[in-house]
């Protein structure tokens, strides 16, 4: 629907002055005025809350771009305490590969499947009780020559 804006005749200043009141408008053109008067209003809500929808998509696109951010330092900071931590285990030559890994594993469970079956491993053999007993002396001279020496007296 189509307005054109219709100005309300203005009364002269002399005759407001005398009167006091101003002068009753025309029923069609107070109705027009009326009309124009909703439709500011309507027009300035509509826009009120096209800001207002504005404001809350920026604020949530803002929100939004801080929380990526955020994330994204935090998988930065990870995998900087992953790399010290693995260059410290580098430098104590405690750092295995995950073949490593799974190799001293499957080893680990072998060596437990023996055991279990009764085989007595070289390197374990004595586990917790072979160490009270001291290895033997050395001995540098064999018998043989002392035997020689009584023989010959």
């Amino acid at each position: 629907m189509e307005e054109t804006p219709v100005a309300a005749p203005e009364p002269s200043t002399a005759a407001s002055e005398k009167a006091g009141k101003k002068k009753k408008l025309p029923a069609h053109l107070a109705m027009i005025q009326k009309q124009q008067e909703e439709l500011r209003k309507r027009m300035d809500d509509e826009a009120r809350l096209a800001a207002e929808e504005q404001a809350k998509l920026e604020e949530e696109e803002k929100r939004s771009a801080e929380e990526t951010k955020r994330r994204e330092e935090q998988k930065a900071l990870k995998k900087q305490k992953e790399k010290e931590r693995i260059e410290q285990l580098k430098k104590e030559g405690k750092y295995m590969t995950k073949a490593q890994k799974e190799e001293k594993a499957r080893n680990e469970r072998k060596l437990q499947q023996m055991m279990a079956a009764g085989i007595k491993v070289g390197g374990l053999e004595g586990d917790g009780e072979g160490q009270d007993k001291k290895p033997k002396k050395v001995v540098y001279d064999s018998r043989k020559k002392g035997n020689k020496m009584q023989e010959k007296v």
